[in-house]
């Protein structure tokens, strides 16, 4: 564990998914103990209030307010969290896993991607909360959102992306239609997608694969922008003279600097600068897995979750169980770009 990290109370099981809230004061943690934790950033740390699930939770998010949160996960229902009444409420289902969600503040809609092959749009402030269901090819396995550009991206199995117009899921979600997206495409990663995050300008994403490896895309399809794509390898290590490759679990743009970090099954925590192809800083080495991150939207801290991942055969039993949740509390000069001579 990098030196300096402040560490928090964390789940009894795996972490799946963090979310921070638009004023940087509360982090909501999801995980495979079904539950969400709801932590108040404080110093010194204090313990969370806890909210069960019947199942794991995998994806969470922050809605209107600090005191407003959705969850998703294998019970395949959208739960609405009210933290000031303490009330809870079930706006709707899918028919497989919730698997990712966002909330797109300038429309005041929430979109969530399923292992049923949609994406479904959400007013949880009409009668009906549902607006729009939006079949598609293959399982969501992410979605990503970037207010610069207004747009979302939504990653799913067997390579397929769609990024669609936050304009336009507003438009389906009052008109109850399909939304359209602006554009699908193939990955340009060969191999299983584990996370994506979209760049604080908008300009486009990264995206990282179980087989160490990353990829920088862009939104605007011409050619110009496309021919500034493309992708590294990364989170290998060369162990009794073979090249070991790791998952790479979890990725987060930093939102002022637009730099990113990414973490993944062998422990390590990396700073990218896209733009000059090269990497920013290499963190200590964690004990297991990091299977999520999170920047804090005001860019001074970077949520950490530390937990097993299930992707290889580990004899320890110390190790599975081991589940850390942490803040590093460097990154607004960890992640700033080296300026250019």
């Amino acid at each position: 564990m990098a030196s300096g990290d402040t560490s928090l109370q964390p789940p009894a099981d795996g972490i799946a998914a963090l979310a921070w809230s638009a004023d940087s004061s509360r982090l909501l943690v999801a995980s495979w103990d079904s539950t969400i934790q709801l932590h108040t950033v404080t110093t010194p740390p204090s313990a969370p209030q806890i909210f069960s699930h019947p199942r794991p939770v995998l994806a969470v998010t922050f809605g209107s307010s600090p005191d407003i949160a959705y969850s998703g996960g294998l019970d395949k229902r959208i739960r609405e969290w009210d933290f000031k009444t303490g009330e809870c409420r079930v706006i709707g289902k899918h028919d497989d896993a919730i698997s990712a969600m966002a909330w797109i503040p300038e429309h005041n809609i929430l979109v969530t991607g399923s292992w049923d092959k949609s994406i479904k749009i959400w007013d949880p402030s009409a009668a009906e909360p549902l607006r729009s269901t939006s079949s598609l090819p293959e399982r969501v396995y992410n979605l990503c959102y970037t207010p610069a550009t207004g747009r979302i991206l939504v990653s799913m199995a067997h390579r397929h992306v769609s990024v669609y117009a936050a304009y336009e899921l507003s438009n389906a979600s009052q008109e109850g239609r399909d939304a359209k997206a602006d554009h699908t495409r193939e990955s340009a990663l060969k191999m299983l997608t584990r996370s994506v995050a979209c760049m604080a300008d908008g300009k486009g994403w990264a995206s990282a694969s179980i087989e160490g490896r990353i990829a920088v895309e862009y939104f605007d399809p011409d050619p110009a922008a496309q021919a500034m794509k493309y992708a590294f390898r990364a989170h290998r290590a060369t162990v009794d003279g073979a090249e070991q490759v790791y998952p790479i679990n979890a990725l987060a743009y930093h939102p002022i600097h637009n730099t990113f970090a990414s973490g993944g099954s062998d422990g390590v925590l990396s700073i990218w600068d896209h733009s000059a192809k090269k990497r920013m800083r290499l963190y200590p080495k964690y004990p297991t897995a990091i299977s999520a991150l999170s920047f804090s939207p005001d860019g001074t801290r970077l949520a950490i979750g530390v937990s097993y991942e299930h992707d290889n055969a580990v004899a320890s039993p110390e190790d599975q169980a081991r589940v850390l949740l942490l803040l590093k509390e460097t990154v607004m000069d960890d992640c700033k770009p080296k300026a250019r001579a």
